[in-house]
């Protein structure tokens, strides 16, 4: 604790500000203004006319105080305001420059003099706190965005800025509060961009950005405590908004480069030959001022990522044969996506505006499967990703008179996915030495298609401001994968693979049909809300109810002997109450007081559901030479099988179902915290998260009999099942469960040029699965008594601390930082192989010190990242600036070694234990935060 304390003062000293605090009532792609119009001795006006103006786009909107004095303009596009109100015997009133973050209110005073006086213009001052949302949230400013050190340009990487937020290791997905990745939502200028077939949002994790940076112009990180109208999700919501054209002609132009010279040897003492070539440009400005804009954006990256194929090491005497001696050394990974967005805004009319976009991405990754420990698998056995997305979306807002305010949002959305092998042939596994040949478990296909139309209606009265909307989603999708598709060869010893005895054979075949192996169906899901926040002096009470429902496809051809074959269930149960407060004590806004609670339901994204399509012990068969040994008469090495030969006897297939009483995960959430302001530019914040979560997805076996416990204390099954016809009954079951609780301190400064920003988060998180999205993992020890299992989380840390910034020096030098520590998350010892009986390689777990260890019952190395940006500025015009850009990454070269996707460390049995048991063997890429140490330059035109 004194260690992370200690880190979070220095780098607060040597930080600028990364990000903004702000309160939300997760206004989704825009933001709001209220506030009150006064008369010279304070007494309200009522009636006032407040003209509400955007300073870049001219954009304008009139509304009319009530008979408190009161307004409310929601909605708002963000940015920079200027507000003028008039009444009947009173001079105008102006306040200007009011800038408006998303998804926050933004709480206002105009003062009137009396016709004689002198007109009152107020030049104002932005608080650091918001006095009138109960949800506490960070936003992402757009100098944050714009000139923080960013090693992938991948947006969603800033999140991490943020408190309560990792990267787990699964899939490189973002935790937010301790829930499941694929249990956040991400929306964009309000319309939903998630992946509804892997979850997560659109086009995944794998350092892949989908989206270009240059377009985006902030977003809001809230943690929890989200209102009514923010649905599928647990926790996390991340509200982004993209730039927009203005009155005058904006842009920027850049190229960024790092490569082998720049580069630090990584984790493992390595020089490696990688090279990274980002580059892309923006542009916007007017079609017609004040009344149409347009924004454009397109970025390229070019990155190679080494990869080294090393073989296990060899007794003496043995010669490895050059054909496959040759297959070993530095190998190179590809990723190389392109986004391009852009969009159009029309002021159609006083009372109406309309917004257009459209995003396009591609992706081509070569050799995609690279990772950072030497690899003893060849090239060969590697696979290519090629991604496309297409998305359009369009939004109408219009005002019905000064009380009314309606936003309808309609979005085509696709992310189609593809893994082709580099060979089209068997995977060859030696013992003891590698693997070579095809990619087993390819090719694998995602097509994923959104459909949604959305629609929230403000109504403004007295003290109260009302939200009415719903949300339609179809998402018809397509995925093919299995295991074995491609055949797979294992010989018992290299001296095996060059006689040519075959030890074992296995492939999956379609039982009739081809088509039979891929899942093809949609789901659909509706959202209904309402919501009241009401203001009572200086107390904002949000109270809301949301419902939604899901309704999930029936697979085509069940299995009529396993009855969990036959239905998906769907969820229409998934009512979610919100309450929250706000209470700014005196109403000064100095400080305020915060407090949320409510239930939040999560979807299921349809990857889960492939299974019981395609591995429901009809559809498809597997072949193994270990259940008929005639087949190795059959196969011809190396080629697979065309076919299922006449005669041969089938392995018992494993049959994955749906439990009847399956649901979508539920999160009970508790908030509190106080806020701050202390001065005119330091304001501070403690605050403490409650979240129990039920429901969760798990996998478990339910074709076992009751284990018998060994002197060791593992489970040990018989060899029998209750079903002999098939293996593994796998059902997925809503039976896993999680509990968080964490306390959150943050801390921000403004000092004219110098800001800065910091977060500590002491956190404790508990489940019993942390599976994401499971395709063929089920790792309980014991599927008949899971009880054991609730412990420490794979995501566990204890201490997190994040701190960013950027600071303006003198001769136009600017200077960011991002610095991320985070302490040890847990990985589990297991054997690595079957022990138990139950057909699982994957939930053994190791002995240690003569008993079963436990689930995630070690530690793995800390974490810890900083990353510094120097920025030279020219000025070549008026409006236009030319920067020279140094970006130092991961500057103190820590290692961050880590356990892997799956948080495992292969310990082998007593008798036959493994060498490097308990030893972190993976480290981040260069595409991470945390991978080697590196450093980037470029240039950079903006006008």
């Amino acid at each position: 604790m004194r260690r992370y304390s200690t880190v979070l003062l220095i780098a607060l000293l040597a930080a600028g500000l990364g990000a903004t605090r702000a309160a939300a009532q997760s206004e989704s792609g825009g933001a709001s203004i209220e506030g009150e119009v006064q008369g010279p001795s304070g007494k309200p006006v009522p009636n006032a006319s407040v003209r509400i103006t955007a300073m870049a786009t001219g954009y304008t909107r009139t509304v009319v105080t009530r008979a408190d004095g009161r307004f409310m303009a929601p909605l708002l596009p963000v940015g920079r305001y200027v507000l003028e109100a008039a009444a009947t015997g009173f001079l105008p009133g102006k306040r200007d420059d009011v800038l408006l973050r998303v998804g926050t209110t933004y709480s206002v005073a105009i003062n009137l003099k009396a016709v004689g006086g002198e007109q009152i213009t107020v030049s104002t001052e932005a608080g650091l706190i918001d006095q009138a949302d109960p949800a506490g949230s960070l936003t992402i400013d757009p100098r944050s965005i714009s000139d923080l050190p960013a090693r992938g340009r991948n947006f969603p990487d800033f999140i991490l800025l943020t408190p309560s937020a990792i990267q787990e290791s699964d899939r490189s997905g973002l935790v937010i509060s301790g829930q499941r990745s694929i249990n956040s939502n991400v929306s964009i200028d309000g319309a939903d961009f998630n992946d509804p077939l892997q979850g997560n949002q659109r086009g995944g994790n794998e350092g892949v950005f989908f989206f270009p940076q240059a377009a985006i112009e902030e977003f809001q990180v809230v943690q929890a405590g989200a209102g009514a109208s923010v649905g599928r999700t647990t926790a996390g919501f991340v509200n982004v908004v993209t730039k927009s054209g203005t009155n005058a002609l904006h842009g920027e132009v850049f190229y960024f480069n790092r490569n082998r010279q720049l580069t630090s040897p990584d984790a493992f003492g390595r020089s490696l030959d990688n090279q990274q070539n980002q580059f892309g440009l923006a542009l916007g400005g007017p079609i017609a001022a004040d009344r149409a804009h347009f924004f454009m954006a397109a970025e390229q990256n070019l990155l190679r990522v080494p990869f080294v194929t090393q073989f296990q090491s060899q007794p003496a005497g043995v010669v490895v044969p050059p054909g496959l001696a040759a297959l070993e050394g530095e190998h190179h990974g590809t990723n190389n996506p392109t986004a391009v967005f852009s969009r159009l805004d029309v002021e159609l009319s006083s009372t109406n505006r309309l917004n257009v976009q459209y995003t396009y991405s591609h992706l081509r990754g070569e050799n995609f499967n690279f990772d950072s420990p030497p690899l003893d698998q060849a090239e060969e056995t590697n696979y290519l990703r090629t991604t496309t997305s297409h998305g359009a979306k369009a939004t109408l807002a219009s005002m019905f008179g000064t009380s009314l305010l309606n936003e309808l949002t309609a979005q085509f959305g696709t992310d189609d996915r593809l893994e082709q092998p580099n060979q089209s042939r068997p995977l060859i596994a030696i013992a003891g030495f590698g693997t070579i040949g095809g990619d087993a478990a390819r090719p694998r296909v995602f097509e994923a298609t959104r459909y949604e139309v959305a629609d929230n209606l403000n109504v403004m009265l007295e003290k109260h401001r009302l939200r009415f909307g719903f949300d339609v989603n179809l998402t018809p999708a397509r995925q093919k994968r299995e295991s074995n598709i491609q055949g797979r060869y294992d010989f018992a010893s290299l001296a095996d693979y060059e006689a040519g005895r075959i030890s074992r054979y296995r492939q999956t075949l379609a039982a009739f049909d081809e088509g039979d192996l891929f899942y093809d169906a949609r789901q659909r899901e509706v959202g209904f809300y309402a919501q009241d926040r009401a203001t009572l002096g200086a107390v904002t009470v949000d109270a809301g109810l949301r419902w939604d429902g899901q309704w999930n496809p029936v697979a085509p051809q069940p299995n009529p002997a396993v009855p969990e074959t036959a239905r998906i269930p769907d969820d229409l149960a998934m009512w979610q109450p919100r309450l929250g407060l706000a209470w700014s004590p005196g109403g000064r806004g100095r400080s305020v007081f915060r407090a949320t609670a409510g239930i939040y339901a999560a979807r299921t994204p349809a990857n889960l559901f492939q299974r019981v399509f395609t591995d429901n012990g009809l559809t498809t068969v597997a072949v193994d030479s270990k259940v008929d040994k005639s087949v190795l008469n059959d196969v011809t090495f190396p080629n697979a099988l065309a076919s299922l030969p006449p005669g041969v006897r089938v392995a018992p297939p494993q049959v994955v179902g749906f439990d009847p009483a399956f649901e979508n995960p539920r999160a009970k959430e508790f908030s509190a915290g106080l806020e701050h302001q202390m001065g005119r530019a330091v304001a501070g914040s403690l605050g403490y998260v409650h979240i129990s979560t039920d429901h969760l997805q798990r996998r478990l076996d339910r074709n076992l009999f009751a284990a018998t416990l060994d002197a060791t204390g593992m489970p040990i099954f018989p060899k029998t099942r209750p079903d002999p016809s098939i293996a593994a009954r796998s059902i997925n079951e809503s039976t896993a469960r999680s509990q968080y609780d964490a306390v959150v301190a943050s801390l921000q400064a403004r000092y004219g040029h110098l800001n800065a920003q910091a977060t500590y988060t002491l956190a404790w998180n508990k489940d019993d699965d942390s599976n994401e999205r499971t395709f063929n993992r089920e790792t309980a020890l014991n599927p008949l008594d899971v009880s054991p299992e609730f412990t420490w989380s794979k995501q566990d840390a204890r201490h997190t601390v994040a701190v960013s910034g950027v600071a303006d020096l003198p001769g136009g030098v600017a200077f960011g930082v991002v610095l991320l520590a985070r302490s040890a998350l847990p990985y589990t010892a297991v054997i690595g192989f079957d022990t138990q009986n139950d057909g699982n390689d994957v939930n053994d777990r190791a002995i240690i010190d003569g008993q079963v260890s436990g689930r995630n019952a070690y530690r793995q190395p800390s974490f810890f990242d900083l990353d510094l940006r120097l920025v030279k500025g020219f000025h070549l015009s008026r409006s236009g600036r030319l920067d020279f850009i140094a970006e130092l990454f991961n500057a103190t070269a820590a290692p961050n070694k880590n356990y892997g996707a799956d948080a495992v460390s292969n310990f082998g049995t007593p008798q036959a234990p493994v060498a490097n048991a308990g030893q972190p063997l993976f480290a981040p890429t260069t595409a991470r935060y945390g991978g080697p140490r590196q450093l980037q330059l470029g240039p950079r035109v903006i006008f």
